[in-house]
Formats: C-alpha cells, sequence, structure tokens
C-alpha cells in the first residue's frame, strides 16, 4: 500500500480524480440514506415542505422533537463510546491539521446529522454531505500512507468534491475550498480541487441529473438592471448578513443556559420548529423547495414576509440546539427571500420602475453568501452554475463584493471563522512581526549580576516566557505549513 501510495503522490490529479468519484458515490450514499430516514420517521420519501405540509398537527410537533432527541441520544453514546477520539471538522483538518479525520466519532456525528434533517431541521445537508466525502479521502490517503502535506490536500479534495455534489457545482466547490478554507487561489491548489469537484459532479449526476438545482423561466432572458437598485441590494445584504450571524450565535448562547443534556437540548431545538411549522410547514428542512416557489410562482408578500421570518427563527433554534448540519442552503433561502422583499418594495414605492423579482432573489443570494461567507468569488460562481444565467454575472459581481466588504468591516469574522480558528490564527501572508512579539515579564538593569538574573528567573513567570515563544513558534511553523500545503 505504502509502495502504491508513493507511486500515486507523484500525480496530484489522478488523485484528485479518484477522491472526486468516492466522494460523488458517499453524497449519493448521503442522499439516499437521508431519503430513507425520511420515510422511516414520516412514512414518505418526497420533498420534506411536502411532506410536512401532509402532516396533521400532532405529527409536525412530534417528528422534529423525536429526530431531535435521536440525534442528540447518538452524540452522547458517542462521546462515551469513543472516549479521547474527538470528531474533526474537516476545515480544521484542511486548515490547522494534519489531514487526519477519525473514523468513529464522525460517523457518530453523521448519523446524528441525518437524523436531523430527515425530521424536518431547518438545516442544510451539505455539511454532512462534505464532511462524509472529506473523511473518505482522509481514510483513503491514510490506507496508502501518502505525506502529511498530502494528506491534506486529499482531504481538501474530498471537501470539494462534497460541496460540487452537493449542490451540482464543479466550479463553486472548488472555489468554496480554496477560497474559504485555503484562502489561495494558487494553480498548483487550485487545479486539483477543480478536477476533484468536476468528477465527483459527472458521478452524482447519475442519480440527480444534469439540470441547476434552481431553475426559473426567468432565467437566461436579458437582464436591463438599474445601477442604484442594484447597489441598494448590496448595502443592505451586507448589513443584514452580519446581524442573521448575530442572531444564531445568541441562539447557540440561549441554549447554553439551558442546563440540558444534548438529547433534550435537540429535542427541545426541534419542538420549536416543529411549533413554528403548525403555521407556516415551509420551515421545515433547508429552504431549497421554498426558494423555487419564490423562483417560479407569484407569492403574496405578507406570506413571503412571514416565511422569512418564521424560516430565520427555525433555523436558529435548530443551530442553537447543536444540531449537526450547515447553513448554506438556509442562507441562500434568507437571501433569495430578502431580494425578493427588496424588490416588491421598490415597485410598490416606484410603480414604474423595471426590475425584476426572479432577477433580485438570485442576487440576493448571491449577497447573503458572500456576505456571510466572505467569499465573493466563489459566491458569484455558485449562483451561477445553480441557474445557468450568465445574464446574472455583471450585477452578481457588483452585489457580492460590495455585500462582502461591508459585512467585514461590521463583522470581521465570517460563518466559518469558529472552525477556522480566525479569531486565535492569522495567515503568514496576514501576520507582522508584532504578532510573534512578547510583552516582557521582567526588565533589569545592565549592570546587575548573572546570579542575580538567574534567581530573578528562577522566582518569576518570566520563565513562562520560553514555553509561550516556543508556542508562537510552532504557530508560525503551522502556518508554514499551510503554505506549503496550500503550493500542493
Amino acid at each position: 500500500m505504502a509502495a502504491l501510495g508513493a507511486k500515486l503522490a507523484n500525480n496530484t490529479l489522478l488523485w484528485a480524480a479518484l477522491i472526486g468519484f468516492f466522494g460523488g458515490i458517499s453524497s449519493a450514499a448521503f442522499r439516499e440514506a437521508n431519503i430513507g430516514l425520511k420515510w422511516l420517521l414520516t412514512g414518505e420519501s418526497g420533498d420534506i415542505v411536502a411532506i410536512a405540509a401532509d402532516l396533521n398537527t400532532e405529527m409536525r410537533l412530534l417528528v422534529p422533537c423525536l429526530g431531535g432527541f435521536l440525534s442528540g441520544l447518538v452524540l452522547w453514546l458517542g462521546a462515551r463510546l469513543f472516549k479521547g477520539m474527538r470528531s474533526q471538522d474537516y476545515l480544521e483538518v484542511i486548515r490547522l491539521g494534519d489531514g487526519v479525520i477519525s473514523v468513529r466519532p464522525t460517523l457518530a456525528r453523521l448519523l446524528s446529522s441525518l437524523l436531523t434533517i430527515s425530521s424536518g431541521a431547518s438545516i442544510g445537508r451539505e455539511g454532512g454531505m462534505v464532511q462524509l466525502s472529506a473523511l473518505v479521502a482522509s481514510s483513503l490517503g491514510r490506507i496508502f500512507r501518502v505525506s502529511r502535506p498530502q494528506l491534506r490536500l486529499l482531504v481538501a479534495c474530498g471537501g470539494a468534491a462534497g460541496m460540487a455534489s452537493a449542490y451540482n457545482t464543479p466550479l463553486a466547490g472548488a472555489l468554496f475550498v480554496a477560497e474559504v478554507v485555503m484562502q489561495s487561489l494558487a494553480i498548483e491548489a487550485l487545479g486539483p480541487l477543480i478536477v476533484s469537484a468536476l468528477v465527483a459532479t459527472l458521478t452524482i449526476r447519475h442519480w440527480i441529473g444534469m439540470s441547476p438545482i434552481f431553475t426559473s423561466p426567468e432565467f437566461n432572458t436579458p437582464v436591463h438592471f438599474l445601477l442604484l437598485p442594484i447597489l441598494g441590494l448590496a448595502v443592505f445584504a451586507g448589513i443584514l448578513a452580519p446581524v442573521f450571524l448575530w442572531l444564531l450565535e445568541q441562539a447557540k448562547a440561549l441554549f447554553k443556559l439551558l442546563p440540558l443534556p444534548l438529547p433534550f437540548s435537540l429535542a427541545l431545538g426541534g419542538l420549536l420548529v416543529g411549533f413554528i411549522s403548525i403555521d407556516q410547514p415551509g420551515v421545515w428542512g433547508n429552504g431549497h423547495a421554498v426558494v423555487e416557489s419564490l423562483l417560479n410562482h407569484h407569492p403574496a408578500v405578507d406570506w413571503v414576509l412571514a416565511l422569512l421570518a418564521l424560516k430565520i427563527l427555525a433555523t436558529a433554534a435548530s443551530v442553537g440546539s447543536g444540531a449537526i448540519g450547515g447553513v448554506f442552503t438556509p442562507t441562500l433561502f434568507v437571501g433569495a427571500a430578502v431580494g425578493w422583499l427588496y424588490c416588491a418594495g421598490l415597485q410598490f414605492l416606484l410603480p414604474g420602475i423595471a426590475i425584476d423579482s426572479v432577477t433580485y432573489a438570485a442576487l440576493g443570494m448571491g449577497a447573503l453568501l458572500a456576505g456571510t461567507t466572505h467569499a465573493p468569488v466563489m459566491a458569484i460562481l455558485m449562483i451561477f452554475e445553480m441557474t445557468l444565467d450568465s445574464n446574472l454575472l455583471l450585477p452578481l459581481i457588483i452585489v457580492t463584493i460590495i455585500s462582502r466588504y461591508l459585512s467585514s468591516m461590521i463583522r470581521p469574522l465570517s460563518v466559518y471563522s469558529h472552525a477556522l480558528g480566525d479569531s486565535q490564527t492569522r495567515l503568514p501572508y496576514l501576520m507582522h512581526v508584532a504578532d510573534l512579539q512578547l510583552t516582557p515579564g521582567s526588565v533589569v538593569n545592565i549592570d546587575i549580576s548573572a546570579d542575580k538574573v538567574s534567581e530573578l528567573f528562577c522566582f518569576s513567570a518570566t520563565a513562562c516566557l520560553g514555553c509561550r515563544s516556543a508556542g508562537l513558534l510552532s504557530r508560525a511553523n503551522l502556518f508554514a505549513g499551510h503554505e506549503t500545503f496550500s503550493r500542493g
């Protein structure tokens, strides 16, 4: 195995293609498991919003609550069965780790995620799909005993494959890992990511087809956009993005104040989603079906406004309770609803204005995505690949760039900052000498004796400076390793 791994290590693109294939297969398996669990919990296997609409009030309350309890129970049992083993997030492994993802605790988290999303939690399934693909990549690399830098690159390719498989977006899948996680667009790393994402997309299209995930008769028609309304949407999204992330953080803080075991915490989150869904079943799931409705129908403004508010509350309840999943697709829904409502407001204030609600819904998705992830290039390609509407590219560039920089001015940390450690660490090209300097613990005069210095050193906190210096140097070496990894 080691000899074969050494041979394959010399062909990074071959490795990337292999990871892309297995990433597509694992994502397809995750989708099938989701469908099976939906059937077990609800008796139906179709769209989750349609399932919620068909259920009576009691079942709308029970299913998310039961799913949350089972999800928390799996996490609770996993923590006790696999003591001393931690499930590393793929973002952390790529950015700061050594490429090793523990199998058993990660599988426990994936099962928990499946139970959560299959029972209607307002959270996305892309997180589990990407994590599973990254786990497969890490396991393959360890089996063939590739080097640590190579293993981290394989995990990055697995993440790109999972993201591409989740949304049928090969370029955006690769850019997500490159721009958000690695923060480098170097071709040595970007090339394998694109190959892996492309192969994964071709693989999973056997199950999901070739069509983009969002369709509308309005797409691919000429877009005549006015600059000032576009700028207004960009500013609005740039302000809303940090507010949305703040609400999710506050929800987590509120749940932490409750002295509940993990199974009951997730059950409470599910119960809240179920209670909200009594009035509006559209809050179930990641929001994909509701976005399709915004793009293809003409709902009433009050309905969209109410759904937006309730969906944000449901997402906060799911995320705050500790549910395992992603907020990528819920963010797309919030952006689409905000863009749609923004357009409706302008049409009400200026009846003769020539703007289209479908266009602004798509632009709202890109703007809020860029504002929460701080990755405008990825957001542009993501919306383009989701709609295949090239007419959106120019206004997308405007809204995503403005939203990203305005959002970062208000809130410097992105939605992935906690997993990436951005609050504690900085990349080498963003670091200054001051980041490695230490404040002296003690100062002595030049004429003091060596014995006195030795005595002061032994009986003061200054002795800890050596340890602190070593820690900072280790951090710098870790970043240097990241640079090596980024170059492939």
